[in-house]
């Protein structure tokens, strides 16, 4: 994570957070059942009052500031998170969410209801009074819903947006695109490791996955290597397996003395657009791999301005987050409107040479 003012703001936030969610829990799970049993010897000794009844299931003067207090931080500290897009860890965000919605459900059956059941059959008239806490209706409300959410995100589909033009052409900063978590098998969320093999990522796939130096970071290259492949990279020319790929150049810019090309390279049967800078070789002139087992090469398609498997190695099997399927929106940074022109599957060749003849060319 990264050290700044703000995520030191974000920790602080949730700190507070945290404390404040203690106590509404100690009151919920410890003093209202109290408050309960109070009830119920009064109502064995005759019919209270209303007002007394009132009295005896009131809450403290302290619990609605820390209730208060409990909700703005939680909200500034998600604003912040959002607009400042500072690295935090969703996936296992979510999982505390779900696991404290979850544990707050299960404490409501064992705790809350029990003696709000027998209050109310009591003393149906004032039923009014006996309403489920505030907490355990967050509780209620949230659980299937974050429980949804973390199934969904975890097994079937998960948004990802662009932040930086590794991907260039075809992918820009910018663009959201849809991860589909199960076509390389169901994984657990926080490891990575294979629950149920459903495929294995093939040659030419986008794939997002976590940077196996700093996992907390998702990183999205493109499949170059699968376990066994052997490439060698000489002089601009790349072969895989002994078969030289064929490269056709598409654009280049300017047209006299270029210094960027575009290339249609086929990736042994897999076609795709990738970006070249003329007489830039920034892993070497020559370099050449082995692809071990269970493991994968990773290259982006702007191949010169790229951190991939040519600078930190062999991508690991359990670091595999999903496949890029496909792009569903684009918002360039700051105040712009969205759009929805570049839509399309990110394994549609036609459709991806398309968005590229209509990007702007330069003639610098």
């Amino acid at each position: 994570m990264i050290n700044t003012p703000m995520v030191h703001l974000v920790l602080a936030l949730m700190s507070v957070f945290s404390v404040t969610t203690l106590i509404w829990a100690f009151y919920t799970f410890i003093r209202l059942p109290q408050q309960y049993r109070v009830l119920q010897d009064q109502l064995a000794r005759g019919v209270p009052a209303p007002q007394a009844l009132a009295s005896s299931l009131a809450e403290p003067s302290w619990l609605a500031p820390v209730v208060r207090t409990c909700q703005a931080t939680l909200i500034a500290a998600v604003l912040l998170v959002f607009f400042l897009h500072l690295d935090v860890d969703f996936t296992l965000f979510l999982i505390l969410a779900t696991l404290a919605s979850g544990l707050i459900w299960i404490l409501d059956r064992l705790r809350i209801q029990p003696g709000l059941r027998a209050s109310k059959l009591a003393l149906a008239q004032v039923d009014h009074l006996l309403q489920d806490p505030p907490l355990i209706e967050y509780g209620q409300s949230f659980f299937p819903i974050l429980l949804l959410v973390f199934l969904v995100r975890s097994f079937v589909a998960e948004p990802f947006t662009i932040p930086s033009g590794s991907m260039l052409p075809n992918l820009q900063i910018g663009d959201y695109i849809l991860v589909n978590k199960f076509t390389y098998g169901l994984r657990n969320p926080l490891t990575g490791k294979v629950w149920v093999p459903v495929g294995a990522p093939k040659r030419g796939d986008i794939m997002v996955f976590r940077f196996p130096q700093d996992p907390r970071v998702d990183f999205i290259k493109r499949v170059v290597g699968v376990p066994g492949d052997h490439i060698v990279f000489n002089e601009g020319q790349m072969s895989i397996n002994g078969q030289v790929l064929n490269n056709v150049l598409l654009r280049q810019n300017p047209q006299i003395e270029p210094w960027e090309q575009y290339f249609d390279e086929n990736l042994l049967g897999v076609h795709h657009i990738i970006r070249l800078e003329v007489g830039n070789f920034i892993a070497g002139h020559h370099w050449e791999v082995t692809v071990p087992a269970h493991q994968y090469f990773m290259m982006g398609d702007n191949r010169d301005n790229s951190r991939d498997s040519r600078f930190w190695g062999f991508l690991d099997d359990h670091f595999i987050v999903g496949k890029a399927s496909l792009i569903w929106m684009h918002k360039d940074e700051g105040w712009h409107v969205p759009t929805f022109s570049r839509d399309g599957g990110l394994g549609d060749a036609a459709h991806m040479l398309h968005l590229f003849k209509v990007l702007p060319q330069q003639d610098e």
